[in-house]
C-alpha cells in the first residue's frame, strides 16, 4: 500500500502543472507623444495639473530617468525611436532632414516622391504625399498589422507629417497630418479618405477657431517667470505678451491664421477631439484584434521654439493639454474600458533654455550660426583647392561637403586636421568628429567621451554628415536670418540632459502603478508593448520595462 501511494505521488509530481495563463492582450494600444515636453516640466509646472496629465503621472508607471542616449534629439528621430524601439543608428532616421549624396539635395525624413497627398476636406489640389519609406526597420504598428493580418487597425494623428508617418511606419489605416490648411494623408497609406473621419472633419473645420483669442486660463501671478522673457521671438502678428489672436491684426483671413492656430492650444484641443472621435467612429478597441492609436501633440514644440521653456505660453499650453488629455482618457475609459487599453506617454525630445536668458544669469550660452561654420570650412578648403563653395550644408550637427569633396580632403590629413581645428576653435563648439570614426566599431582600449558615444548612436553611414559638430552645453545651432537674435528663440538637437531627458509613463490595463528610477529610454516603449501584446518585433534594440508590467 505504501508503495502504491508513493507511485501515485511520483506520477502527480511528474505531471505538468497548470500555469498562470498570460493575460489577454489589450484591445487597444495608445501612444501619446508631446512634442518638446522636457522632463523638468513635470516638477516645475505640474503642480497645477489636475486632469489628464495629473492622472497619467499619478496612476501610471512613471520611469523618472528616461532619456534619449543619442545626439540628434529632434522630432523625426524621436518619433522613429518611439515607434521602432531602436536607435537612429539602426532605424536610419538621423535628422528631420539630411543631405542626400546621390541627388545632392536636402531630403525630408518623411518625403516620398512616389506618393501623393490625400486631402480629407476634398476641396484642395493634391500636393506631395509622405510616408516612412526611409525607415530601415519596422515599427511596432507595422508589426501589429502584420501579426493580426490587417485586423488590428493603425491610426496616427498629428499636426506634423513626420510625426504621423513615423508613428505609423510602413502601414496604416488612417494616417493624418496638417497640410495646406487641412487634414491630409498619403496614397502610401490609402487612396481615399476614411469616410467617417472625413465627415467629422468637414463638420468641424479648423477655421471654426478663426478670430479666437488665446489668453491665460489662470491669473498672471500664478505663472512662473515673466510674460515677456528676454529674446522671445513670437510670430510677426503677435507680441511677446498675452493675449494672442487667431487672426492677423488686419482681421482679414490670411495664411497667418494657420500659423497662429498651430502655435496655440486650440490645435492640441482639435487633435484631441479628433482622436476621441476616431475612437468612437472606428470603434477602436472593440474589434477582433488589438488596435493601435498614436497621437502626437505638436503645438508645444512650436510655442517652445518661439517663447522658450520659461514662458507663460509654455505653462499655459501644458495646463490646457492637461484638460485635452483628460477628455481623451475619458473617451478611452467609456468606449474601450479602463482595463482594456494600454497607453504609453512620452516626448520626442526636450529643449534648451533661451541662451540670452542664461547669459543674463552668468551662464555660458549662445548661438552658433551654421552659415558661419560653413564659410569657415569653405575658406580653409579654398586655400588648397582654389575658390569655391565646397561645403554643401550643415543640418544641426551634421556637416556635409559637396560630392567627392570630403574624399579629397580626407586624402590630405593636414587639410582635414586644419578644417577640424578651425571649426573646433569657434566659440560654442565643443568638438568636431570625423564621421569615419563613428562608422568603425569603438576601440575598447580607448576611453570615449559621452558626446562621441551619443553621436555613434545617431550615426548612419551614407546618411550622416562627413563631420559631426558638437556644440557646448547651452549653445544652439541657428540659421542666419539677418535679425539681431538669429534663428528661433531656442531649439534642441544636442546630447545634453535638457534635450535628452523626457517623461516616460505607461498607464492602463496590464500596468503596475509606481515610480521607477531605472535607466531607460523611449526606445523601450515598443519592446514593452511587444511583450504586452505578444506581437514580435525582433528588430527592436530597446529593453522590456518589466517593472511596468503587472502580470507578465
Amino acid at each position: 500500500m505504501n508503495r502504491l501511494v508513493a507511485l501515485v505521488v511520483l506520477v502527480l509530481l511528474a505531471a505538468p502543472r497548470p500555469s498562470t495563463a498570460d493575460p489577454a492582450p489589450p484591445k487597444l494600444v495608445v501612444i501619446v507623444v508631446v512634442d518638446q515636453m522636457r522632463r523638468e516640466y513635470v516638477e516645475e509646472y505640474g503642480g497645477r495639473w489636475t486632469k489628464g496629465l495629473r492622472r497619467i503621472f499619478d496612476e501610471g508607471a512613471w520611469f523618472t530617468e528616461a532619456a534619449y542616449p543619442y545626439l540628434t534629439t529632434l522630432t523625426c528621430p524621436g518619433h522613429a525611436t518611439i515607434a521602432t524601439g531602436a536607435m537612429p543608428s539602426t532605424h536610419g532616421i538621423i535628422n528631420n532632414q539630411w543631405w542626400d549624396r546621390d541627388s545632392q539635395q536636402l531630403v525630408s525624413c518623411s518625403a516620398d516622391p512616389t506618393a501623393q497627398e490625400v486631402p480629407y476636406d476634398g476641396n484642395r489640389q493634391r500636393g506631395p504625399g509622405g510616408s516612412a519609406r526611409l525607415l530601415k526597420v519596422p515599427t511596432f504598428a507595422s508589426a501589429l498589422s502584420e501579426a493580426t493580418h490587417g485586423q488590428g487597425r493603425v491610426v496616427t494623428l498629428s499636426l506634423k507629417r513626420a510625426s504621423a508617418t513615423m508613428l505609423a511606419g510602413q502601414k496604416g489605416d488612417v494616417v493624418l497630418w496638417i497640410q495646406g490648411g487641412g487634414l491630409s494623408s498619403s496614397t502610401a497609406y490609402s487612396q481615399s479618405p476614411e469616410p467617417s473621419i472625413a465627415r467629422y472633419l468637414n463638420a468641424h473645420p479648423v477655421l471654426e477657431d478663426f478670430g479666437k483669442a488665446w489668453d491665460r486660463v489662470g491669473k498672471a501671478k500664478d505663472y512662473k517667470y515673466v510674460d515677456d522673457g528676454v529674446a522671445e521671438k513670437p510670430p510677426p502678428e503677435w507680441d511677446t505678451k498675452f493675449p494672442h489672436m487667431m487672426q492677423p491684426r488686419s482681421g482679414k483671413p490670411t495664411t497667418f491664421f494657420y500659423e497662429a492656430w498651430g502655435e496655440s492650444p486650440f490645435a492640441d484641443a482639435y487633435i484631441g477631439r479628433l482622436a476621441s472621435a476616431t475612437v468612437d467612429s472606428l470603434k477602436l478597441g472593440r474589434g477582433a484584434a488589438t488596435d493601435y492609436l498614436a497621437v502626437s501633440f505638436s503645438s508645444l514644440d512650436v510655442v517652445g521654439h518661439d517663447f522658450g521653456p520659461r514662458s507663460h505660453e509654455i505653462q499655459d499650453m501644458l495646463l490646457r493639454l492637461d484638460d485635452t488629455l483628460g477628455g481623451l482618457l475619458d473617451t478611452l475609459d467609456k468606449k474601450v474600458g479602463r482595463d482594456n487599453y494600454v497607453l504609453a506617454f512620452t516626448a520626442d525630445h526636450g529643449v534648451a533654455t533661451i541662451p540670452e536668458q542664461l547669459t543674463a544669469e552668468g551662464t555660458n550660452a549662445g548661438r552658433l550660426k551654421m552659415t558661419n561654420l560653413m564659410a569657415l570650412a569653405d575658406a580653409v578648403v579654398s586655400k588648397k583647392f582654389g575658390p569655391g563653395r565646397w561645403v554643401a550644408i550643415e543640418a544641426y550637427a551634421e556637416f556635409y561637403f559637396r560630392m567627392g569633396v570630403f574624399d579629397r580632403i580626407a586624402a590630405d590629413p593636414d587639410l582635414l586636421a586644419e578644417v577640424i581645428k578651425v571649426l573646433s576653435a569657434q566659440e560654442g563648439v565643443k568638438e568636431v568628429i570625423d564621421g569615419r570614426k563613428l562608422a568603425a566599431p569603438p576601440d575598447p582600449a580607448v576611453p570615449e567621451d559621452a558626446e562621441v558615444t551619443a553621436a555613434r548612436k545617431s550615426y548612419v553611414p551614407g546618411r550622416s554628415g562627413d563631420l559631426l559638430v558638437i556644440q557646448k552645453p547651452n549653445w544652439i545651432f541657428v540659421s542666419e536670418d539677418k535679425t539681431l537674435i538669429p534663428g528661433n528663440a531656442t531649439t534642441h538637437g544636442s546630447p545634453y540632459p535638457y534635450d535628452q531627458r523626457v517623461p516616460l509613463v505607461f498607464l492602463g490595463g496590464h500596468i503596475a502603478k509606481g515610480h521607477f528610477n531605472d535607466t531607460c529610454s523611449p526606445a523601450d516603449i515598443a519592446p514593452t508593448l511587444s511583450r504586452i501584446t505578444g506581437v514580435p518585433l525582433p528588430t527592436a534594440t530597446g529593453q522590456v520595462l518589466k517593472e511596468a508590467l503587472s502580470a507578465q
